[in-house]
């Protein structure tokens, strides 16, 4: 028995059943977006290119499930980091330790010991301040933007537009480092570390906390620049 060859209505039915259930719509967007095609293959001499097109499959900006996870991860770093220790040192013979609740209540002490640094240590302290409380926030956006309830491009614009912060925060974490590079004088209290307050105080001086709102920025980071 022969084989039937498929004709272009068996085509059309195949498709709209298996591939797309329902009416198959227009290829175009619109006669503008058909029109502008044809005159882009026109000018590059009938050479024509898929990649060129906004809409082709290989285009299509992702956020898969393991994306938002990994999102909502970093979100969790960022917002824990303040409740978990961001200083941990020793000083006159006691162990000092404290999240950044801590941190705010007695921030009174922090700057009087950090004045007697001079004006970079002061400056240190104020852009860890404002780290602090970056963080959380940065989370806690992230996460709003990673549950809004726009589609497709829209949702990823939401997500983008959410995260913004982390620029800033990108920014203030810099400065500091930079401040550090510089260095200060050590404060009293402090002086069993050294003569100077610098980048290495860092590692010395700071918690878990800290150091996991900066892989928590890390995270998001990476996710905004993979849409």
């Amino acid at each position: 028995m022969a084989k039937k060859e498929p004709n272009g209505e068996d085509i059309i039915k195949y498709l709209g059943y298996n591939v797309h259930p329902g009416k198959i719509g227009e290829f175009w967007q619109s006669e503008e977006e058909k029109k502008r095609y044809v005159q882009e293959v026109r000018e590059r001499g009938g050479v024509q290119s898929v990649m060129e097109r906004e809409s082709a499959l290989l285009n299509v900006r992702l956020m898969t499930p393991v994306d938002r996870i990994i999102g909502f991860i970093g979100s969790a770093f960022l917002i824990l980091s303040f409740f978990l220790p961001v200083y941990s040192f020793d000083a006159g013979g006691q162990h000092v330790s404290g999240s950044a609740i801590s941190y705010f209540i007695n921030i009174g002490n922090v700057i009087g010991g950090a004045s007697e640094g001079g004006f970079i240590l002061l400056l240190a302290m104020l852009l860890f301040t404002l780290v602090l409380l970056a963080n959380p926030v940065l989370g806690v956006l992230n996460i709003l933007g990673l549950v809004n309830k726009q589609q497709g491009d829209a949702y990823l614009e939401a997500v983008k537009k959410n995260t913004r912060l982390t620029f800033i925060l990108l920014i203030l974490y810099g400065v500091l480092f930079l401040a550090l590079l510089i260095g200060a004088s050590q404060p009293a209290g402090l002086s069993s570390y050294g003569d100077t307050f610098g980048l290495a105080s860092i590692f010395k001086l700071t918690g878990v906390g800290f150091w996991l709102g900066i892989a928590g920025l890390a995270i998001v980071f990476a996710e905004r620049r993979g849409i």
